[in-house]
């Protein structure tokens, strides 16, 4: 399997000088100030000045068609060095990531810095040579975080403690250590002994020793870490409703019976990721999965909508399940929404196919027909089966990591749900346009199938390489329509065909023909999904109709035979990642 940790996070020129002339570049230029959230400068705007980074993270954004993050500025980068020199326009936007502290250096400073210290010239061209090729990459892949803190937001958070036993988990996968508040030292001091630990240990773990993002230990923590866990035993204290921008794309945990956070908390911090973990077992396995994530090696599942031949992904979780193979992550669109939603939820694959044979097969809950207004069933029924499959189960309490998407019809927008009740999310991933009515959502969207637009989503989980992908293809590529029913009656339904179309041939329903457009829409999309997966799994369904849900015991089948195959090459680098 290719390992896809990307070399996102810039060089810094200032390891790559001696002592005594980065002394002399620390102490350099007017200092500037950028909070989180700010931007330095934009794409466009004539280039007069580079950047020495003295503490925090920037990131450099391309922001159209799409905003894209190519790649992370942390202390002793230079930045806007390449527009200086060539007396052109920035070519990218940049923007901190958290509070940062700069030197400005004027074009004349420099091009004297570089033709009187020649080791400074080589680091910086060196530099730019990497921000080249980062730039080529069309969209690169967030770098593993090496630099973690784990900031307390409340007095009651055990801060300490996580990262104690996070520590422990990071240990098993290459040196760690973990550096806490030190009142003899200075921000200065500070920045030594990161230095020192980044230099002997593959990760490191700075412990936020307040609740006050404004102390200095934790404002360094804040303003150094590529990664801020932000632990909480129940509601943040006040002073950071202030500093929320500091803690945006941090993973939030919530530990204890502290209730979920509120949708406003979560819209404030913008977490990457929220993890609730209601007694000492999940914590346990919570932070052993977060370890696992953070060195890459945690096993992502993706599945593909494709109605009921999506009932195939059930083999594909048997033959997992049957190998040891440990999925620490899933994903999914339309009814890949369903099956993975189930499977980050339930202990067995056993138990997803009990849920699966109720929902689908033993009743029919989409069969609430309406007037064609807005669409030809009301929805009434799924969502009640959706209800009862997953009650008031959220997302971030789950004990795998999971997402699903839907399509937003305003903006033509991907959406991802990472947080929130389950059915909140999956109802419209699998609002299939014209069978289901759209969903009006917060935001001013309105949301519809998530095949519509992506109807496989390796993309949004490969881009954080945090470990193998694999990809369960079941999207429509025969183009045959298939025909079930009695053979008997083939002439009475020839001959209906023929009053309603004009013509004998077979001619899919109109739920079908949907179905079908919006996979053809989406092909495109699932053929860039391939370059980002590890290992594609076709289960190779065309005999199995759209809407064909009886067919579960045959799909399952189909979908266990394609993985055991898929797997004869790969099984070997997975369980060693088990």
């Amino acid at each position: 399997m290719r390992d896809r940790q990307a070399s996102v996070v810039a060089p810094t020129v200032l390891r790559s000088v001696s002592d005594a002339l980065r002394a002399q570049l620390e102490g350099e230029g007017e200092r500037v100030h950028v909070r989180a959230g700010e931007w330095l400068f934009r794409a466009g705007e004539p280039a007069d000045r580079a950047y020495l980074v003295r503490s925090g993270r920037l990131e450099v954004v391309v922001e159209q068609p799409r905003e894209v993050v190519i790649r992370q500025l942390k202390r002793g980068a230079v930045v806007g060095e390449l527009a200086l020199l060539s007396y052109g326009q920035r070519s990218a936007s940049v923007r901190a990531r958290r509070d940062s502290e700069l030197a400005e250096l004027s074009r004349e400073r420099l091009e004297t810095l570089m033709r009187d210290a020649p080791e400074f010239g080589l680091a910086l061209v060196r530099a730019m040579a990497a921000q080249i090729a980062a730039n080529q990459v069309p969209e690169a892949v967030s770098s593993r975080p090496r630099t973690v803190a784990v900031v307390p937001l409340d007095a009651g958070a055990p801060a300490a403690a996580v990262s104690a036993e996070l520590k422990v988990a990071l240990s098993g996968y290459g040196r760690a250590d973990l550096l806490g508040p030190d009142p003899d030292c200075d921000r200065q001091a500070f920045a030594e002994r990161l230095e020192r630990a980044e230099s002997a240990n593959r990760r490191v773990l700075l412990t936020g020793g307040s609740a006050d993002p404004l102390e200095p230990w934790t404002d360094f923590c804040l303003a150094e870490a590529d990664l801020v866990l932000a632990v909480t035993s129940g509601e943040p204290a006040r002073v950071w409703r202030g500093h929320a921008a500091s803690l945006r794309g941090c993973e939030l945990l919530v530990l204890g019976g502290a209730p979920a956070p509120a949708d406003a908390l979560i819209a404030s911090l913008g977490p990457r990721e929220v993890h609730v973990m209601r007694d000492e077992r999940a914590r346990a396995n919570g932070l052993a999965q977060l370890a696992r994530r953070l060195v890459g090696r945690a096993i992502g599942l993706v599945m593909s909508g494709g109605g009921a031949r999506a009932l195939a992904h059930l083999g594909v979780l048997d033959e997992l399940e049957a190998c040891g193979i440990v999925v620490d992550r899933l994903a999914g669109a339309s009814m890949g929404a369903i099956v993975s939603g189930l499977a980050a939820s339930r202990a067995s694959t056993a138990e997803v196919a009990e849920v699966l044979q109720h929902t689908l097969i033993d009743s029919n809950p989409s069969n609430d027909y309406m007037l064609p207004a807005y669409s030809l069933i009301r929805g009434a029924k799924t969502r009640r089966a959706l209800e009862w499959a997953f009650g008031d189960r959220r997302i971030e309490e789950q004990p795998k990591r999971w997402f699903c998407v839907s399509s937003d019809l305003l903006s033509r927008e991907l959406v991802v749900h990472r947080t929130g009740l389950m059915v909140d999310a999956i109802y419209p991933s699998m609002a299939i346009p014209g069978i289901y009515p759209p969903l009006p959502a917060r935001g001013d969207r309105l949301l519809v199938d998530g095949g519509v637009i992506d109807n496989l989503p390796v993309e949004p989980m490969a881009r954080r390489a945090e470990g193998p992908v694999i990809a369960v293809d079941v999207s429509l590529r025969d183009g045959n329509v298939t025909s079930t029913g009695r053979p008997r009656l083939e002439p009475v339904k020839r001959r209906f065909r023929h009053i309603m179309t004009g013509s004998e041939r077979p001619v899919p329903r109109l739920s079908e023909t949907i179905l079908r457009t919006i996979a053809l829409g989406s092909t495109d999309t699932v053929a860039a999904a391939m370059q980002h997966a590890d290992l594609v799994i076709s289960p190779q369904v065309d005999g199995v109709g759209l809407l064909d849900w009886k067919q579960l015991p045959r799909a399952r089948e189909i979908g266990r035979q394609a993985a055991r195959t898929a797997l004869e090459s790969a099984l070997d680098e997975l369980q060693a990642l088990a």
